[in-house]
Order: C-alpha cells, then structure tokens, then sequence
C-alpha cells in the first residue's frame, strides 16, 4: 500500500483508497499492510498517479479484484530486502556536497572573510610559502599588494576589518600564489592567459586577485584554499560595480579573463553555494562575449611579423597577437568549462558547438614564446601556414581536419575541444531518447537507435584519429574520452536518481528502468569505459585529478555500483538452489575492466560471458561487490594524499562513494 498516493501499486494496476474493504475479502487491506512480501513503503510514482476513477465499479473492476485474488501478493515486484537496496544511497548523497542547496539566511558573500587573514605561521619568511621558480617577467611588487588590500578593505563589513588588517596575505605569499598559477597554466592543456605579457604590476586589483585565488585553491594547505575562496568572492563583488560604473568593461579582455576565473573556482569549489552562483553567472559572460563577436572568425585577423620589423613594431604586434590569441583561447576555454559544468550537473550546455565559428588556437610553442623576437623566430621558422585555420564547427564537419592543420594549430586545446563538443552530441542524444521513450506517438525508436551506433562510430573514429596525430597522448584527452564514451550508453539521470540524488521514492521510480539497463548490452558498454576511466586515472600526473576529471572518476564508479546492486536485487528472489545464471555464475572468465582490449572483453560486452573485476592491489576486484568496487575507486582518486590536502570537491566526492560503499556493505 502506497500511504501517500492512497492507492494500491501492483503489477501496474491502480485501487482507489476508498473501495470498501467489503468488496475486496481475501485481499484485505489490513492483510496487505501486514504482508511480510511488501514492503511498508512501497514503490512510488512508477505509474501515473493522474488517473481518474469513477465511483461506479463496473464487472471489470471485479474482475480485476478476482485476478489479484487468485494470485495474491506473492508475485510483487520487490521484498524488504530489495527495497532497502533500491535507496540505500539517498542518505550518503544527502550528507554530500552534490545535494540540492538549501540557502539559509547567513548565506552570503561576505560569510568567509575572516579566511582573508592568514596566521604568521603560514605567512612567514621561515614557511617559503614564495614560489621558487619564476614564471612571470617580474614579481609582485609592494604597491600592488596594497591595492589588493584596499580593494579588500572596500568590500569587507566591520566584523572583520581589524582581523583583516592585522594578517592580510603578505607580497610574498601572494606573488607566490600568482606564480604558482602560471606554472600549473604552462603544463596544462587548456591555457588561456597569456603568461609572457602578463606583468602583475600593471593589472587591476581584482585580476590579481582572481589569480592568487586560483593559484590559491590548488594549495594542499586548507588554510591557504579558504584564502583563495576567500579572494574570489571579493574579485566577483568588485567585477560587479566594474561593469555597472563602465559598461565598456564588457569588451575588456583582463576583466573576461578575471570573470571566467571567478566562475572557475566556484563551479569546481565542491561548495553549494558557490557552485550554484557560478552556474547562475555563466550566461553573462557568455552573452558578453557573443555580443563582441569572440565565437566568430570576423573578430580574429593574421598577424604577420617580418625581420624588417623595428623592435617597436615587432613588441606592438606581438602584444596585438597575444591579446587576439589571449580572446581566442577564452571564448574557447568557456566551451570547455560550459560543456564540463553541464555534465557535472546533468543539464544542457548554454554555448551551442554550432556556435564556434572562430578558428582553432595557433601552435603552442607561439603561445609559450617568452619575448617578441622569440615569437617572431617561432613563427619564421614553422612557417606561416594557412590564412583560414579550421573552426570547431569545421571538425565536427569533418574530424580530417585536425590531421591535415596538426603543424598550424595547438594540437591538444583543439582536440580537447573536439572531444567536449562530441559531448554535446550526446547530450540532445540522451534529450531526444528521454521524449521517445515508452510508445511515443511523434518519435521513432529506431531513429533513436541509429543516432547512438553513430556516435558511438564517430566517438571510435575520433579515437583513432587522435592516437594517429599526437606523438605522445593527453592523460587528460584519453581520460575525458573515456567519460564522454560511458555517458553514451547510460543515463546519468536515472543512475543519479537511483543512487539516492533526491530522496527514495525517486530511486524506486527508476528503479524498473535499472532493471533494464543491466540487462542491456549499453550497460556492459559503459562498464567497460567505466573501468577505462579508473585506468585513464592511474596515469594522471600527481595533483591534477580534480574538478571535472575527479568529477568523472566519481560517475565511473557510480556505473559500477549501480550495476551490482541492481544486479543483485534482481537475483536476490530466485529460490535456493536454482542455477546459476548470467556472468556472475559458472565458470566464466575473469574480465578485467581497467585493462586491456582482448577477445573475452569483446565476449562479455557481446554476450555478458565473463565475470568483470577491476584490478586491486592484491586480488581482483568483482564488480559484483559494490562495497570494493567503491573502494578501489575512491583510492584512485584520493591516491596517496592525505585527507585535508585534498581539494574540497575531491573530499566530497571520496566521502559520497565511501558511504555508497559502506550502505552497500551493510546489506550485502
């Protein structure tokens, strides 16, 4: 008995609460509340709870009281036991910093500015807290700092301006965060601010700011993160009368730049707040940028530098160049952070792949060149190549592309984004098969079939394609592939419902649509990239599995627990002593997941024949046991880093697959 819908749910056929008890003898409701077979809270909103029913019992009404007498209630669908396991993730998610946010009325920006002081024994000349290498042209000088600090002083409440003023963030500690920002920039796929014409001392407070938080965030110290998160929100309050006082600012390439740091840090902050205000300000600077053109190639001209050029000239093209390419890579940076943001949470990206008209970034080896001449030699010496690079939208026409201008563009950035605007494509898929679902009357099944086997060819081609052209492939590039190739052939939605996203009557409601799936050659499909997503991990460099690729990881090890606790549910009711049945029975091979192609992978994705395993450190690991499954996953992702030094997100996303693994142990 449903208690909140007041009918009774079984096998699809719906009582109204007020039939007679009369009417209905060997099938009271008292005895159906009493049924050790049904559990007290049953599953809920899996039909539609919309009918109409008339008052007026007719012969078929009876007859299908008859029908529920003479089968009683032992055929229902589910028993104590496998309802508890159908939910049993709604209490971890809601301990977890992914759960819906509730506001409260001490919510504001202004709530952590205490964090902006910053104990002695931190910032001290004894701590080294200052970077040892130097990226930058020049260090932060002193003057700077104080502009930073009286940007500060301008935006904080009298609470904390004497603690504030006592330890605000030295020169040296600042400039250090600014350099270390740099340098995780210069070894990272996606850079996009300028480093060699980038002179602190010439900036605005609020892109200093901006910078020390990001190179903040990054810090194993906890103190020096809340320092960062800290910085940010004063940078995204000042960027706020910025705009207002001078709309001009909105063409502005340093106040973009600081406002897509801003959205940065607090997409992948692992805070709630902080991630809906990120997600909420995303369309601004979008708009901002589509208003100035930067997605079209009108808004990008050839800079050409010669050996007649005067040192004059050849310093004022390159820093036309660097403010162009600087544009360039920022309008492309947001496709990667819009494309990743919407998968985290499982929305629909607000910038169109169809959108990007403007060509590819140029070579890296012209982005990293540290003085005009450098620049110049670069660019003799590779040649100048041809006057129209490749768009996006001109990749995803043909993928060709990427190997025919390998030597004219920033190889990785350009596959990077590639491969994000794939996602996108599986993204309207998962929309599109949402609305065709059941018997649609607009929509044709097979259309929906045909459209995923082309993705999924198109993902293999993209694959091949990438190992042919890069000598040495991303750990990122690989890692993302992998993430993007799962979601293909599972739905996030319903795996995220199912583990406990919302509440339990919502992980029942999927729970038929699990069922499914694990019956379905899409779920081996995707425990397959799952276990190529762990793989993909392990060979990530030390320190950057955060934000999106932590985020993965989390889904990768999400697919694998729903299988088997679906799987298990589903075989828990079978009698003793019955045969063994699917590949987690017989004698069937070991597969491992996270490791190579070979013939019994291909067996058990074709025909489920295998038992799929994860490799441990001592033993494989069964999928079957969702509790070492978690386990296993959850120390790739923590690695050998100690709790406090991880990042926030990466913290929350440990603590949730721990507690899906300790709720799984608890009922096996």
């Amino acid at each position: 008995m449903d208690h909140d819908s007041g009918v009774f749910s079984i096998d699809g056929t719906f009582f109204p609460n007020f039939i007679p008890d009369s009417l209905i003898p060997s099938l009271a409701r008292n005895d159906m509340q009493n049924s050790t077979n049904l559990p007290h809270d049953y599953i809920h909103d899996v039909f539609d709870h919309n009918v109409q029913f008339s008052f007026d019992l007719t012969d078929v009404d009876f007859g299908l009281i008859d029908f529920f007498n003479t089968r009683g209630v032992a055929d229902a669908p589910t028993d104590r036991s496998e309802d508890n396991g159908i939910a049993l993730g709604a209490e971890a998610y809601r301990r977890s910093s992914l759960s819906n946010w509730t506001p409260a009325h001490e919510d504001t920006a202004y709530a952590n500015q205490g964090d902006l002081s910053v104990p002695k024994s931190i910032d001290s000349p004894e701590a080294n807290m200052r970077s040892e290498r130097q990226i930058l042209s020049e260090r932060l000088s002193s003057g700077s700092r104080d502009l930073i600090f009286g940007m500060v002083l301008q935006t904080s409440t009298k609470a904390h301006l004497t603690r504030i003023m006592k330890s605000f963030p030295s020169t040296e500690l600042l400039d250090g965060l600014i350099q270390e920002y740099f340098e995780f920039q210069s070894c990272n796929i996606d850079s996009w601010i300028h480093g060699p014409t980038f002179q602190p001392n010439d900036q605005n407070p609020d892109m200093l700011a901006a910078v020390a938080a990001a190179g903040a965030i990054r810090s194993p110290i906890p103190t020096i993160r809340k320092l960062g998160y800290a910085l940010m929100e004063v940078a995204r309050l000042q960027l706020s009368s910025k705009y207002e006082n001078d709309n001009s600012t909105t063409r502005d390439l340093r106040a973009s730049q600081t406002f897509a740091l801003t959205l940065d840090i607090g997409i992948w902050s692992g805070n709630g707040r902080r991630t809906e205000i990120a997600e909420s300000f995303q369309n601004p600077l979008i708009t901002m940028l589509r208003r100035s053109m930067r997605f079209r190639r009108s808004a990008y001209s050839n800079v050409l530098p010669s050996m007649e050029d005067s040192p004059e000239s050849l310093q004022r093209k390159w820093r036309t160049w660097a403010e162009q390419e600087s544009f360039k890579r920022l309008a492309h940076h947001l496709f990667l952070h819009d494309a990743q943001s919407a998968m985290m949470l499982n929305v629909t990206p607000i910038l169109s792949y169809a959108e990007l008209e403007l060509p590819f970034p140029t070579v890296r080896a012209l982005w990293d060149a540290k003085t005009a001449d450098a620049w110049r030699d670069i660019y003799l010496r590779t040649g100048s190549g041809p006057s129209r690079l490749p768009s996006p939208v001109d990749t995803l026409h043909d993928m060709s592309e990427l190997s025919s201008f390998r030597g004219c563009i920033d190889l990785h950035f350009s596959t990077f984004v590639l491969l994000h605007g794939l996602s996108a494509l599986i993204n309207e898929y998962h929309r599109l098969k949402f609305v065709s679902k059941g018997n649609s009357k607009h929509w044709n099944a097979l259309v929906i079939s045909s459209r995923q086997q082309e993705l999924s060819q198109t993902l293999s081609h993209f694959c091949m394609l990438y190992h042919e052209v890069a000598e040495i492939p991303s750990p990122q590039i690989v890692l993302v592939y992998e993430i993007i190739s799962m979601f293909l052939y599972m739905s996030l939605e319903e795996l995220q419902l199912f583990a406990g996203k919302e509440d339990k009557k919502e992980a029942r409601r999927v729970y038929q649509s699990a069922l499914e799936w694990i019956d379905s050659i899409d779920s081996r499909r995707a425990l397959w990239h799952a276990g190529q997503v762990l793989r993909a991990a392990k060979i990530m460099p030390p320190g950057s599995l955060t934000g999106f690729f932590a985020v993965g990881v989390y889904y990768a090890s999400l697919a694998f627990w729903s299988y088997s606790v679906v799987y298990k549910a589903k075989h828990a009711k079978k009698p003793a002593g019955s045969p063994p049945e699917g590949h987690y029975g017989g004698k069937w091979p070991t597969v491992f997941l996270d490791g190579g192609d070979s013939t019994d992978v291909q067996k058990f994705i074709s025909l489920g024949c295998g038992c799929p395993a994860l490799q441990g450190p001592l033993e494989p690991v069964l999928v079957a046991d969702p509790s070492q499954t978690m386990a296993l996953a959850r120390s790739v992702l923590c690695a050998e880093a100690s709790h406090d030094a991880l990042p926030p997100l990466v913290q929350s996303l440990c603590q949730l697959m721990g507690d899906l693994g300790n709720a799984a142990r608890s009922t096996a």
